[in-house]
């Protein structure tokens, strides 16, 4: 699929498209000079949006897809290969932790909500006429 339909279905503007391009996290085959986008592409962005909803940066989305691509795990490492790693988790730990603290926090408004909800039809029933 052209850039045009694949903006459409993932919901991303072309200019958005073209900068995650422009930063490597997408890799869209060029056929006679133009772009071509499939499925994969269309689940990549899906996560990349998840991603960048859970709080990530686009750098931090960028580094973990790098990771993920680029890792050998037979690989003896070397001692910079380990500072790299030690670093990026501990950005994902950090992340993880944010994420657990949000999913407290969301758990407590919707105590607050649920028991708003419960006052109002209590008052409501009390009211009716």
């Amino acid at each position: 699929m052209k850039i045009g339909e694949f903006a459409e279905r993932t919901g991303i503007s072309k200019d958005t498209i073209r900068y995650y391009e422009k930063i490597g996290l997408l890799h869209p085959e060029i056929i006679n000079k133009y772009r071509e986008y499939n499925n994969n592409d269309v689940i990549l962005i899906e996560t990349i949006i998840k991603l960048k909803q859970a709080g990530f940066s686009l750098l931090e989305v960028k580094m973990l897809f790098d990771w993920s691509k680029n890792t050998d795990h037979n690989k003896k490492l070397t001692q910079e290969e380990i500072q790299n790693v030690l670093q990026i988790k501990e950005i994902f730990q950090n992340k993880y932790t944010q994420m657990v603290q949000t999913e407290n926090n969301i758990k407590q408004i919707k105590r607050v909500l649920l028991n708003a909800d419960c006052k109002i039809e209590q008052l409501l029933e009390r009211n009716k006429g």
